[in-house]
């Protein structure tokens, strides 16, 4: 009688034993999971943050080209209002031929291209 008690003594031991270290892994595994999740969460936040400030730096990309139209072409008219008035106009310290060069923007060249 008293090795079935010593028997189901240790197998309950065994058995809280073993619902212990399960349960030890289960807390692991839900941490790893937790940490996964939080990773994903903060890496399309980045994305997102990433996509918006692409379309932020797009647009002063078109805002800076138009200003660079907008002067290009203020210089060119002032140039010739002065040269119609007999004021001399200065050399400029650039190739003036880049006034009439008209960049294209990649997604133009892209286009092109195909």
């Amino acid at each position: 009688m008293n090795i079935w008690w010593i028997a189901t003594l240790a197998s309950i031991c065994v058995a809280l034993l073993i619902q212990y270290y399960c349960a030890s892994k289960l807390l692991r595994i839900k941490q790893q999971i937790a940490i996964k999740n939080s990773s994903l969460r903060e890496a399309r936040d980045e994305s997102s943050r990433l996509a918006d400030q692409e379309i932020s730096l797009k647009n002063q990309q078109k805002s800076l080209e138009a200003t660079i139209d907008r002067l290009r072409a203020d210089i060119k008219r002032l140039s010739q209002q002065l040269s119609d008035k007999g004021v001399s106009v200065p050399k400029p310290e650039f190739d003036i031929s880049i006034l009439e060069h008209v960049e294209t923007t990649p997604a133009e060249s892209e286009a092109e291209k195909s």
